[in-house]
């Protein structure tokens, strides 16, 4: 047994989270449970990883042993616990399904938690489901949905409920855990409706002492340099896109408004996208903005380090969301933190974060034509984007800061905790 040295100890489920605050794959997880080590809470973190198990920020990190587990061989006794209608599936995923759930299992046996907490409802949630299970355990299972686990978007082939059986698995998990976790308001009433009994909303938070509106004289230099450096120095309005480059977030439609705008007046609004994605769809962008003739409009960074974005914040005016599906992108609170208005298509959790006129515009799905005009109405009203900025920047720190957010989970870990049968 592991000795226990908090008063309230957590296993995390986060396949993919990293160890490391410069590492990009579900780095909100790591953000959050650095924040629940700082309030005494003794965190283990199993991950889907063969990288080595240890211990980094206060936080211990359990990863697979080995790839080929002869247990798993007794464990396969656990596919009773599958929805029958998903049993029929890739022996393959099935084995990395039974492999993580013994990890995990091993680790709840080892430390005995208080809580287990999986972020996304499959793989994460429903491998803790089946260890908790097969354990026996009444350890309170708590799940995060974040988007992509509930969210479907047939005509981009998004969503993994698209798959027959991993819909079934989600439904399970939503029904027999204790309690879900939704980011936003939409994810709260799928996950209803999809058979979640104990639903919370606790939007997702942003570190506004790191995401901050204050520009040093240190900064105006290096702004300066990286401005020069993308050659939009001469902008009279920069206008920043910050997600994965997938093709469903939307991202061809900034290309549409780009052009849109370019033929509708000659202010000099530049464009600056970074991220990384999907390469087929990156060299589709790459090919559209040669034909729409926009190669000096649009500036792809590529792949920047999280470490920087506090920065590109603050060299950009104006951040666009051109996402299909949402849950609630870290990116539009990481905007609205720096003092930046936001235009989204309306979808998600940004409709809850974004209030029309206000800090923001929100606009129908797919409406290159709105979006356009929204940039537009912001370039030549340049006191809109400091009003509506500064505006961003108060409905963060009263609704979205990150440390609020951590009361409301500490508070729920102890509630559900204190409930728990012996």
């Amino acid at each position: 047994m592991f000795p226990r040295s908090k008063e309230l100890s957590l296993c995390i489920v986060a396949s993919s989270v990293g160890k490391t605050p410069e590492e990009v794959t579900h780095s909100f997880v790591y953000d959050e449970v650095v924040r629940l080590v700082k309030r005494g809470v003794e965190v283990h973190v199993s991950r889907f990883k063969f990288e080595g198990s240890g211990r980094s920020s206060g936080i211990y990190f359990h990863d697979i042993r080995r790839k080929f587990e002869p247990a798993i061989v007794w464990w396969g006794t656990k596919l009773l616990h599958y929805p029958l209608m998903s049993l029929n599936v890739n022996p393959k995923k099935m084995y990395k399904e039974l492999l993580y759930s013994y990890n995990i299992s091993k680790i709840v046996k080892k430390v005995n938690p208080d809580i287990v907490h999986a972020h996304f409802a499959y793989p994460e949630g429903w491998c803790a489901l089946l260890a908790r299970t097969a354990l026996a355990r009444n350890v309170p299972l708590i799940v995060t949905t974040h988007g992509y686990d509930l969210n479907v978007l047939p005509e981009y082939n998004y969503g993994i409920r698209l798959h027959h059986d991993i819909d079934l698995m989600v439904r399970k998990v939503l029904a027999l855990s204790n309690c879900i976790i939704a980011v936003s308001r939409d994810l709260m009433h799928i996950a209803k409706e999809l058979g979640a009994t104990n639903v919370v909303y606790i939007p997702n938070g942003v570190d506004t002492t790191v995401f901050n509106t204050t520009i040093t004289s240190a900064e105006v230099e290096v702004i300066n340099d990286l401005k020069k450096s993308w050659g939009i120095e001469d902008a009279e309005a920069v206008v920043g896109f910050f997600r994965h480059l997938m093709p469903h977030y939307g991202v061809h439609y900034l290309l549409l408004a780009a052009r849109h705008i370019f033929k509708a007046t000659r202010a000099k609004v530049k464009f600056v996208v970074a991220g990384d994605g999907d390469r087929n769809y990156i060299e589709v962008l790459r090919k559209g903005i040669a034909k729409l003739n926009l190669k000096n409009n649009i500036i792809y960074l590529g792949k920047l380090p999280r470490t920087v974005m506090p920065l590109i914040y603050k060299a950009t005016d104006i951040v666009v969301n051109t996402s299909l599906t949402d849950g609630m992108p870290p990116s539009i609170l990481e905007a609205l933190a720096s003092g930046k208005p936001v235009i989204s298509f309306a979808v998600g959790g940004n409709k809850d974060v974004i209030v029309n006129g206000f800090n923001g515009f929100l606009i129908p799905s797919k409406d290159y034509k709105g979006l356009a005009e929204r940039l537009l109405y912001l370039v030549e009203n340049p006191s809109e984007i400091r009003k509506m900025g500064l505006n961003g920047r108060k409905l963060v720190e009263e609704r979205y800061d990150a440390e609020k957010r951590i009361d409301k989970i500490v508070r729920l870990y102890k509630v559900l905790s204190s409930s728990r049968p012996p």
